[in-house]
């Protein structure tokens, strides 16, 4: 589907389809800007994410997330880096459960600057009125560090 979408973009844009964290280890300062539209950060445990966007980012690249300020429900963030348990669908339809990331914005801002991130700044969005599943949205910008503690890179499992 990406290719057919984007693919007029080629070869400035490479689709991937790879776990994420394993993609941006094996990849050290390969890229200037990382984001996350709803995706990444808001399925991927941010311990080892975020240590592996900052290996994966070069000097002074930026970090970008858009995610939920607050669940679905409207239940709060979790104060603590702790997914939650969403329901989720198949690709046949079936039912299942899958892992999400809800973090209030102090929880994200620590756990930046532990991964090695400066310069963090979040901000809250407020849903659009009109929107028939209304939630804020947190937007959170980082920039890597010159020099990062290579100690942050968890090995690979």
């Amino acid at each position: 589907m990406t290719r057919d979408l984007y693919g007029h973009l080629a070869p400035r844009l490479r689709p991937l389809h790879a776990d994420v964290t394993t993609h941006l280890r094996e990849h050290p300062a390969a890229y200037d800007l990382a984001y996350s539209l709803f995706g990444a950060a808001c399925f991927t445990d941010p311990a080892a994410l975020l240590p592996a966007v900052a290996n994966a980012l070069r000097p002074g690249g930026q970090l970008v997330i858009a995610t939920l300020a607050h669940y679905l429900t409207g239940q709060g963030p979790a104060a603590d880096i702790r997914a939650a348990t969403i329901p989720a669908k198949r690709p046949d339809g079936t039912t299942t459960t899958m892992s999400r990331w809800v973090l209030d914005a102090h929880v994200w801002t620590k756990a930046l600057d532990g991964a090695g991130f400066t310069s963090i700044a979040a901000e809250r969005l407020s849903a659009a009125a009109s929107s028939p599943r209304r939630a804020d949205t947190l937007l959170l910008q980082a920039v890597r560090t010159a020099e990062p503690d290579v100690r942050l890179i968890p090995p690979a499992a």
